[in-house]
């Protein structure tokens, strides 16, 4: 599972895989966002429902990028998981990760005083539900080619886990997605860490730097295939994004005033990725799809309010983009290349 990333780096442009001239590059990018996870999993049920004639979603797209939430969606398509079985997760275990939040005033008080030394969730239940979901598979088993973001600790050091669908990438396809899963949603203040106890490294949610993966997406397909921009065309679902405001006064204060900044940093990466992207490939190449107004205000950790809201939202969405969507699903792709997973019987 690990390795040491910047020593791994390499000293030269990496060699680009052919791919057909004219052939359209399709990625899937996936946000995080806690059990906002919801938006994404209907909208992507409705998609498979309407589009899919019974194939797997993911073989509609030629690369699928995840971050934290949208990281556990995209290994679970990966595994050509339905989506009923992705929403199923957020409905079942959903519930367990992201308990009822305190209500009445003594009650919200015990957990502020929780919170100040320890994190909000309890980070056993994320993992009994990955366990139970992805049991022993490995990230090579994934028929798509994967791009999941995360970050370690203590050294801060950007981490993504991919798929081997190039020769460069040599040790991810061994690491459980389980433990790829959890890696990428260990949202700081929210869920504890996970610890490789061989390296001492800690690896934290890709959301702190890469909420919305798209950019990452699109740097490892443009860097790994001799394909040009007006070649690739993406999909990118968020699951709301309010920004974060502060009063003049507070925004010309200290710590205290600014102790959610980390919500200003997510939000700003996450519209800065969909701004670079549309910049390089041109807004009509790039689908933004997420929930708006009293939709883009929930909660990471909101579970029944992401529910009494978001999957209304996500039908909405689809009807409003129903014709967009469809062209993304018109044909399939071609299997990935699987340059070392293959050779262990993954």
């Amino acid at each position: 599972m690990f390795t040491d990333r910047r020593a791994s780096s390499l000293v030269t442009r990496r060699i680009k895989q052919p791919w057909p001239e004219g052939q359209p590059f399709k990625i899937l990018s996936l946000d995080g966002g806690g059990i906002k996870g919801i938006f994404t999993a209907e909208l992507l049920r409705k998609c498979e429902q309407t589009f899919c004639g019974g194939k797997p979603l993911a073989s509609y797209f030629d690369m699928i990028a995840g971050t934290s939430t949208g990281g556990i969606i995209a290994l679970g398509l990966g595994l050509h998981f339905t989506t009923d079985e992705i929403v199923s997760f957020y409905e079942r275990d959903g519930r367990k990760i992201f308990p009822p939040i305190p209500t009445g005033k003594w009650n919200k008080l015990r957990q502020l005083l929780r919170w100040a030394s320890n994190t909000k969730l309890q980070h056993g239940e994320l993992e009994k539900a990955l366990k139970s979901r992805f049991q022993g598979r490995l990230l090579g088993e994934s028929h798509a080619r994967l791009v999941v973001p995360a970050f370690m600790m203590p050294k801060t050091e950007i981490a993504v886990f991919k798929t081997d669908h190039h020769r460069d990438f040599l040790n991810d396809h061994l690491t459980p997605m389980w433990k790829v899963a959890r890696s990428t949603s260990a949202a700081p203040t929210f869920l504890k860490g996970l610890e490789h106890e061989e390296s001492g490294k800690i690896f934290i949610d890709g959301g702190v730097w890469a909420n919305n993966p798209v950019m990452v997406a699109l740097v490892d397909a443009m860097t790994d295939y001799n394909i040009s921009f007006e070649q690739i065309e993406v999909l990118s679902i968020g699951t709301g994004n309010a920004p974060f405001e502060l009063s003049k006064k507070d925004a010309l204060a200290g710590l205290i005033a600014w102790r959610e900044a980390i919500k200003a940093a997510m939000f700003l990466t996450t519209d800065n990725a969909t701004a670079q992207v549309k910049l390089l490939l041109g807004p009509d190449r790039c689908l933004r799809i997420e929930p708006d107004e009293a939709a883009a205000t929930i909660d990471m950790d909101d579970y029944d309010r992401a529910f009494s809201i978001l999957p209304n939202a996500a039908l909405q969405r689809f009807e409003q983009h129903h014709e967009a969507l469809g062209k993304f699903f018109e044909v399939t792709t071609s299997p990935r290349e699987r340059h070392y997973s293959h050779q262990r019987g993954q």
